[in-house]
């Protein structure tokens, strides 16, 4: 069970001139003692679906295939028994480690628990599209299904739940995702989800302001086929030569089946009508912590948004679900859907609605917790900083336009890849799968060799401020500023903001990257980004950073035809960042 404890210790957090002193809430979690039965069926659900502009769902045929299915039933539960449905992560399967812990807590603390394997994926029939109409479509399927009180065919399953049951769905990345998406169908049933490390943009996610993350895409495409018994949908195959191909604009067209905007929800704030707990991590560098700032700052019509930004997620950060950090999360995944499935009042909804905690897992404690209401924190500041000369200063800029050449080399892979366009696809496949290996050496989108370090063999200009005075708590959402001009166009802006330590170390703190399309390329002229947000201390006596690149490789996907730039830093073309301070 999960027992809480009120802690003396007080939170303060200082805003906007108001000072908030929260009281802490320590969550313990315990066996809950409660057995369950574990049942193995495979489900029956419409072979083809189309989605709306909305981003419902409805079925395009009687014809239908299985998925494999896991269903904890509580001893003794009776109808009507909430349930909670346990999404896996991308290339995962019903039996994968994180889901059973969570179905297996959740079904001792009296849930009916549902543990689909997504279509295409273990033993599931179908094709994978990433959670397109078919597979969302799925979803909503085996909720009106469990609602009839017998789930799947092979065999039948009878179960204690009827359309007075309460649903709620939950699941990491892949999972993540499809907890998204199921709000937007408004299936009768759904009280509450809870995505983790998912996504609200996917396009953005994968190609940053047009800029594709090589390291992830060929980790995510490779990592997900399955060559013995081919499994991706038609349309996978365009968008892996569109963004691989250095042309990533063109996954944006199509209907709801090969649009990869029909997979985000962050376009259709209005459908998004049940309570979200969204948890995010720092330094997750596939779906980073804007993918749940962004909506959370968009006006939705979510009825209770609950933000939990913190250490877990994708490389680098960390996917311990075991850890103190991953421990609390699931305490808080317990509380919330005890809220909305249940009706206990666990006090979720006089709490404040926002929990940061430290970038990193390893530093995790309930001491660093900041609670608030709002995101950006109450308080934050931001702090300007100025390209002025070879320094960062808070002044103004200064100095001549300085030249930035191509980088030689890290075109090998990518024409490799380009090569294998003309063949078939399972030809192509094993190119992805083939370059995955040598960049990542792992076909895991959570494995720690998903290379995540920074380019240092390309040509860069550093820009260095002096050392900080003071502790700088920087939480939230940089932006970067630019003057450029370029060559030709479509070139490639890559950045990085560094920590320089006092011993001369740097640690690479957050990175984005820009392709302007600006018309007017070869005069000087704006251009606006923001890289990864963070939430990070630079430390007193430390040194800020900027490096601007013209490759970030293999991260990103190089511009095989990236021209020579400009960078422009004076009073006329004042190129700067800012970083958000909070108190």
């Amino acid at each position: 069970m999960v027992s809480f404890m009120l802690d003396a210790r007080k939170r303060i957090l200082l805003g906007s001139g108001v000072l908030f002193l929260l009281l802490s809430l320590t969550m313990v979690l315990n066996s809950f003692g409660g057995a369950f039965t574990k049942y193995n069926t495979r489900i029956p659900v419409p072979a083809r679906a189309t989605g709306t502009d909305t981003g419902d769902t409805e079925s395009a045929t009687t014809n239908t295939i299985r998925l494999d299915a896991s269903v904890y039933i509580p001893d003794g539960a009776v109808a009507p028994t909430p349930v909670i449905i346990v999404i896996h992560g991308y290339a995962g399967a019903k039996n994968d480690e994180r889901v059973v812990m969570l179905a297996e807590e959740f079904a001792s603390a009296g849930y009916v628990v549902l543990a689909p394997t997504a279509r295409g994926f273990g033993n599931s029939d179908g094709n994978v599209a990433v959670a397109g109409p078919n597979e969302i479509n799925d979803l909503k399927t085996l909720i009106l299904a469990m609602q009839t009180g017998t789930i799947g065919d092979s065999p039948a399953i009878t179960v204690p739940v009827t359309a007075a049951s309460k649903f709620g769905v939950g699941g990491a990345s892949y999972g993540g995702g499809h907890s998204f998406e199921i709000m937007r169908t408004h299936v009768p049933g759904l009280a509450a989800v809870a995505p983790i490390v998912g996504w609200t943009d996917l396009y953005q996610a994968l190609c940053p302001k047009d800029v594709p993350k090589l390291a992830y895409a060929v980790g995510f495409f490779a990592s997900g086929y399955d060559p013995a018994h081919p499994n991706y949908a038609d349309q996978m195959f365009d968008w892996i030569k569109n963004i691989l191909g250095g042309q990533p604009e063109k996954v944006h067209v199509g209907d709801s089946q090969t649009s990869i905007d029909w997979r985000s929800v962050i376009f259709d704030p209005a459908e998004l009508q049940v309570p979200a707990f969204v948890i995010q991590g720092w330094r997750d560098h596939l779906f980073p912590a804007e993918q749940a700032t962004a909506l959370f700052e968009t006006n939705t019509n979510i009825p209770f948004f609950k933000l939990y930004l913190g250490g877990l997620g994708h490389p680098p950060a960390s996917s311990d679900l075991g850890s103190s950090e991953g421990l609390y999360m699931r305490a808080q995944l317990r509380r919330w859907f005890d809220q909305w499935l249940k009706g206990i009042d666990t006090g979720i909804l006089t709490e404040p609605r926002v929990t940061v905690a430290p970038e990193k897992s390893t530093d995790w404690s309930e001491a660093a917790l900041v609670f608030a209401d709002a995101f950006p924190l109450p308080g934050t500041i931001t702090n300007i900083y100025y390209l002025n000369g070879i320094l960062l200063s808070t002044t103004g800029s200064s100095g001549t336009p300085q030249k930035l050449s191509p980088t030689a080399g890290g075109s090998t892979l990518i024409s490799f890849i380009r090569n294998a366009f003309g063949g078939d696809a399972a030809a192509l496949m094993t190119t992805i799968i083939a370059v995955n290996e040598i960049i990542n050496a792992s076909g895991d989108i959570f494995s720690p060799n998903i290379v995540t370090k920074s380019d240092d063999s390309a040509n860069a200009r550093n820009y260095t401020s002096q050392p900080l005075a003071n502790d700088l708590n920087v939480v939230g959402l940089p932006t970067f500023q630019l003057f450029v001009s370029a060559a030709k166009t479509n070139a490639c802006y890559f950045v990085q903001l560094l920590e320089k330590l006092p011993d001369g170390r740097l640690k690479l703190v957050t990175r984005g990257a820009f392709k302007d399309h600006t018309a007017a390329f070869q005069n000087p002229h704006s251009i606006e980004f923001s890289p990864f947000a963070i939430n990070h201390v630079f430390k007193a006596g430390s040194r800020i950073r900027l490096r601007i690149t013209s490759r970030d490789y293999p991260f990103f996907l190089p511009n095989l035809n990236q021209p020579k730039v400009k960078i422009y830093r004076d009073a006329n073309h004042p190129s700067r960042f800012t970083l958000p301070v909070a108190p």
